[in-house]
């Protein structure tokens, strides 16, 4: 309450009303925590794998082997960018929803751990 010159008693009440956060203590700013402190935080709460069993990726993940084209000039690949090696005749691709390409077991084990595109993050197989 605030009292003007003018003897007017004028009340102050907050512009919007911001319901009390109860997990207030519970929240952590991980962009400022040190590695230490961030080893020490996943053997807290542990592994939060939001992976696919190799069923779900077997039956997703369409697979291909790797055949480069000789014909016309050559034409720069970019190697898996999971393992960083480049695709070799013969070996075996795996090729996501979104398009995207990599060696068949590196992104069998990428899948294990993370259901997204290692490249564009789209959700890689929809169960």
């Amino acid at each position: 309450m605030v009292v003007c010159q003018d003897g007017i008693i004028v009340h102050e009440q907050p512009l919007s009303y911001e319901e009390p956060d109860v997990h207030e203590n519970m929240h952590l700013d991980v962009d400022d925590m040190s590695y230490e402190e961030l080893l020490a935080l996943e053997d807290q709460i542990g592994n939060v794998s939001t992976g696919l069993s190799e069923e779900a990726i077997l039956a997703a993940v369409r697979q291909h082997c790797y055949l480069s084209m000789k014909l016309g000039p050559p034409v720069e690949e970019e190697p898996c960018c999971i393992c960083q090696e480049d695709y070799v005749d013969g070996k075996e691709l795996g090729k996501l929803n979104c398009g995207h390409e990599f060696h068949f077991n590196c992104i069998k084990q990428w899948l294990v751990q993370k259901n997204n595109c290692p490249i564009c993050r789209k959700t890689a197989v929809v169960v």
